[in-house]
C-alpha cells in the first residue's frame, strides 16, 4: 500500500476557503520591495549623486533606469574660460539641472582651458555673451527645437561680485518660476533690499543661499550697470523707489512661501522686513543670518569710535572689537550725508523680540546661526537664544561669540536641560585685536568642549585653529616639551565623540618643527579616535604625501566619502609609487622610512612582512592594537559595549592603544592592517566620493593623471585657494 501523499500548504489553504468562494493558483511571485518601481524611487532619492552615477547603475537594469531618472547634470561656466571652452559650457546649458555662473571658477583652474590673465574687457565680453545667450532662451522658451531651453534649471549658482541689475535680467524675466535652490556668493549691504522682490518673484524657491563659496570674492563686478545693457536706467530707477518704499511702507504678504533654507551673510536688513519674511515661512529649517549689519557707519573715524564703544556697553564687554567701517554709497570726505543716505541707515535688532518671533513663526526650525557685525553676543543673550529655541539640534555661532571659555559649557549644558542632544556645532570666524591670544582661548575652550561631547556628530569649523599639542599623548613634539605654562599639551583625555562623522577644522602645532612628524600624530589620532569620520577637511600650512607623512593611517577611516586638505603648499605628490595604498584592495608597501619618499620593494622587507603575517595567522603573534580599533576583529565584536541608538561598537580607548602615535612603527602596523582587512574583503575606502587638494598657486591637468589612475571610481580635484592663519583675516 502505497503512503498518502500529504497536502501542500497551498491545498491546505484552499479547503479551509468557503464552499462558495472561487479560488485560483497563480505561479507570480510577489515582487521584492527594492524591485517596486514607487519603493525603489523613493530608497534612490536618499543616494549622493556619486552613488548614482556609480553604484546604482551596475545593480541591475531596473536600477539603471531608476537611478538616470535622479541624477543632476550641471553646467559650469567662467567668464576667464577660452572662447571654445566657454562655447562648449553654453551647449550644455540646455540639458542641465545646476547652472553655474562664475568669474573663475577653482576646481578648474587649469592652464589648457582658462585665461590665466583674463583681462577686464575679456571678462566683460564674456559675461554679455552669456547673458544675451540666457535672454534669447527666456524669448524662445516654450518653443520645441529651438536648442536655447532652459526648462530643465531648477538651481542657479551665480559667484562673484553680483550686480542686481543681472538678478532682474537673468532670474526674473528667465528662470524665476522654476528654481528652487538660488545661491549667490554675494551681494552689496544695500542690494539687500531686493531680498522681498526675489522671494515674491520666485514662487517654487525652497533653498536660498548668499555666502561666499571660498575666501577670496572676485572684485570684478557681474556687468548690468552699462548703459548698452538693456534696462540698466529703468532698474536703477526701480531699485531706489524700492528702497524708498521699504523703509516707509509696511511690507505686505499675502501667501506662504515654501522657502526651507534661508543663508544671508553681512545682510543690511531692517528687523521688521526679516520678520515679515519670516512670518510666511512655516516650512523654515535652516536659518543663518551671518555678520548681520545693524547700522551703517559713514566713514568718520568718530563715528567708528562711538559705534565700537555702544556696542561694548550694550554688551556689558570691555574686550575691544574692529569695526569695519561700511561705504554703502560713493561719499567725499567730510561730505554731510543725504536724506537719502540716512534713509538706509537700519536700527539695531531687539534681539529678545527677534528670537521670539523666530520661535513662533519656524516651529520647524533645527539649524540656526546668529551672529552682528558690530557687537558680541553676550552670554545672557546666548542663553536665552538656548531657551527659546529648544529643538535646535545644529547650532552656529561665530568664534568672538564663544571665545570666553564658558560659553562651549552653557552651550552643552542648556542642550541637555531642555532634553535633547548636541549633535551639530559649525563655528565662524571673526577678526580679533589679538589674534594669537584668542586662538589660543578658542583651541583650550575647543578642546575641553571635544572631550566632554559624547553625542556629537558634526563639527564645522573650517576657520578654527586646534593646536597640534593637546593630540600629542605621548608628548615626542617639541611644543610638547615646553615648560610655559600656557603652552598647549595633551592631559591625557581623548575626545569623547568616538562617532564623529564630520569633522572641518584647522590642526597645526603651536610651534612647527618635524613636519612628517605632526603629520603622522594627527592622522593617526583620527584613524583610532574617531574611526566613524564620513567628511574630512582639515587645513594645514604644509601637507607631505610621503608615507612618512601618514597620510596613509587615514586608510582605517573605512566609512570615508569626502576627503579635502588645505595648505600652503605640499610635497611628494609627483613621485612615483608615493600612493599606491590608495588603491582599493589591500596593498603593502614594505619598510617605511624618515629619508625614504616611496615604498620599500626589496626582497627581505617582503620576507620580513611574510613571516609576521605568518605569525598572527598562527596565532603566535598578536594582531597590531589598531586592527582590535578598527572594530573588524572577531574579539572585538564580541567584546564592545554597542549602544542601539548610535551604532558603536568601538572598544574603550587606553593610553596604551596609542603606544606608537606619531612613530614610523605606526604606518608599518597599517601595512598587517591591511592586509589582514583584505582577508575580510575590506578594500581601502570603499565608499570615497571625492579626494580634494586646495592650496596656493595654479595647477595643470596632467597632475591628477597619475592618483586618477589609481581610483577611477574617485573624483579628484586642485582647487586655488589662498591660505592664510587664521585669526588674522
Amino acid at each position: 500500500m502505497l503512503p498518502r501523499r500529504r497536502k501542500t500548504k497551498q491545498q491546505q489553504q484552499l479547503l479551509l476557503l468557503p464552499p462558495t468562494t472561487t479560488a485560483t493558483t497563480t505561479s507570480e511571485r510577489t515582487p521584492s520591495a527594492l524591485c517596486i518601481l514607487e519603493i525603489l524611487e523613493h530608497i534612490l532619492s536618499f543616494l549622493s549623486q556619486h552613488a548614482l552615477c556609480n553604484v546604482a547603475p551596475f545593480v541591475c537594469s531596473q536600477w539603471y533606469h531608476a537611478s538616470r531618472r535622479h541624477i543632476l547634470s550641471e553646467a559650469v561656466w567662467a567668464s576667464n574660460f577660452q572662447a571654445e571652452k566657454r562655447l562648449e559650457a553654453i551647449s550644455k546649458f540646455k540639458d542641465c539641472q545646476i547652472l553655474t555662473l562664475t568669474p573663475d571658477a577653482p576646481q578648474l583652474r587649469s592652464l589648457p582651458y582658462t585665461w590665466p590673465n583674463a583681462s577686464h574687457a575679456q571678462r566683460q565680453i564674456a559675461w554679455r555673451e552669456v547673458l544675451i545667450h540666457i535672454q534669447k532662451a527666456s524669448t524662445n522658451k516654450g518653443k520645441k527645437n529651438d536648442g536655447l531651453g532652459l526648462d530643465k534649471v531648477r538651481i542657479l549658482d551665480i559667484r562673484g561680485s553680483l550686480d542686481v541689475r543681472v538678478f532682474s535680467r537673468v532670474v526674473e524675466q528667465c528662470l524665476a518660476q522654476q528654481l528652487v535652490v538660488l545661491q549667490l556668493e554675494t551681494f552689496k549691504p544695500g542690494d539687500y533690499f531686493y531680498l522681498e522682490r526675489i522671494l515674491k518673484g520666485c514662487p517654487r524657491l525652497e533653498v536660498l543661499k548668499v555666502e561666499p563659496q571660498s575666501d577670496i570674492i572676485h572684485g570684478q563686478a557681474i556687468p548690468g550697470s552699462s548703459p548698452d545693457d538693456p534696462g540698466s536706467e529703468l532698474d536703477s530707477v526701480r531699485e531706489a523707489a524700492l528702497r524708498e518704499r521699504q523703509l516707509i511702507e509696511p511690507l505686505e504678504w499675502t501667501d506662504n512661501l515654501k522657502l526651507k533654507t534661508l543663508i544671508l551673510f553681512r545682510p543690511m536688513i531692517s528687523q521688521r522686513v526679516i520678520q515679515a519674511i519670516l512670518s510666511c515661512c512655516p516650512e523654515m529649517r535652516v536659518l543663518k543670518l551671518f555678520s548681520v549689519i545693524e547700522r551703517a557707519s559713514l566713514p568718520d573715524p568718530t563715528t567708528t569710535t562711538a559705534a565700537a564703544a555702544t556696542a561694548a556697553t550694550a554688551t556689558n564687554d570691555t574686550t575691544p572689537i574692529a569695526v569695519t567701517p561700511i561705504y554703502l554709497t560713493p561719499i567725499i570726505s567730510h561730505e554731510t550725508p543725504s536724506e537719502y543716505q540716512r534713509m538706509r541707515i537700519t536700527s539695531p535688532y531687539d534681539l529678545d523680540a527677534f528670537i521670539t518671533h523666530i520661535a513662533t513663526s519656524c516651529p520647524r526650525l533645527h539649524t540656526f546661526h546668529l551672529s552682528l557685525h558690530t557687537r558680541k553676543l553676550s552670554a545672557e543673550t546666548i542663553n536665552m537664544i538656548l531657551e527659546r529655541l529648544p529643538r535646535v539640534r545644529h547650532w552656529s555661532f561665530a568664534m568672538r561669540d564663544i571665545a570666553p571659555p564658558t560659553i562651549l559649557p552653557i552651550l552643552q549644558d542648556r542642550t541637555a536641560l531642555n532634553g535633547g542632544r548636541l549633535t551639530s556645532l559649525e563655528i565662524r570666524c571673526a577678526g580679533f585685536m589679538d589674534p594669537d591670544r584668542s586662538t589660543s582661548i578658542i583651541s583650550k575652550a575647543l578642546h575641553e568642549f571635544l572631550c566632554t561631547s559624547p553625542t556629537l556628530l558634526h563639527l564645522v569649523a573650517p576657520t578654527v585653529t586646534y593646536y597640534t599639542e593637546y593630540l600629542d599623548l605621548k608628548r615626542i613634539l617639541v611644543g610638547s616639551k615646553d615648560s610655559h605654562p600656557d603652552t598647549p599639551r595633551a592631559d591625557g583625555r581623548f575626545w569623547a565623540c568616538r562617532s564623529l562623522k564630520t569633522l572641518h577644522l584647522e590642526i597645526r602645532a603651536r610651534f612647527e618643527s618635524d613636519t612628517l612628524q605632526h603629520s603622522r600624530v594627527i592622522f593617526g589620532y583620527l584613524s583610532k579616535v574617531t574611526p566613524k569620520l564620513e567628511d574630512l577637511q582639515l587645513r594645514r600650512p604644509y601637507l607631505s604625501f610621503w608615507l612618512a607623512g601618514g597620510l596613509c593611517l587615514l586608510s582605517r577611516l573605512h566609512n570615508l566619502e569626502r576627503l579635502k586638505l588645505c595648505c600652503r603648499s605640499y610635497t611628494g605628490f609627483y613621485e612615483s609609487d608615493v600612493l599606491e595604498w590608495i588603491k582599493r584592495e589591500g596593498h603593502p608597501w614594505g619598510r617605511v622610512s624618515p629619508n625614504r619618499v616611496a615604498v620599500s620593494s626589496s626582497i627581505a622587507d617582503a620576507t620580513r612582512l611574510g613571516c609576521r603575517m605568518a605569525l598572527i595567522r598562527a596565532g603566535l603573534v598578536a594582531p597590531p592594537t589598531s586592527y582590535h580599533l578598527s572594530g573588524y576583529s572577531s574579539t572585538t565584536v564580541a567584546s564592545a559595549s554597542s549602544s542601539p541608538d548610535s551604532g558603536i561598537i568601538y572598544p574603550e580607548l587606553k593610553l596604551e592603544d596609542f603606544a606608537s602615535l606619531g612613530e614610523i612603527k605606526d604606518i608599518e602596523d597599517l601595512q598587517i592592517e591591511r592586509m589582514l582587512l583584505y582577508q575580510h574583503q575590506k578594500p581601502c575606502w570603499p565608499r570615497l566620493e571625492s579626494f580634494t587638494i586646495a592650496h596656493d598657486g595654479w595647477f595643470n591637468n596632467s597632475e591628477t593623471s597619475g592618483i586618477e589612475r589609481l581610483r577611477p571610481d574617485v573624483q579628484f580635484r586642485f582647487e586655488t585657494q589662498s591660505f592664510h592663519q587664521n585669526g588674522y583675516h
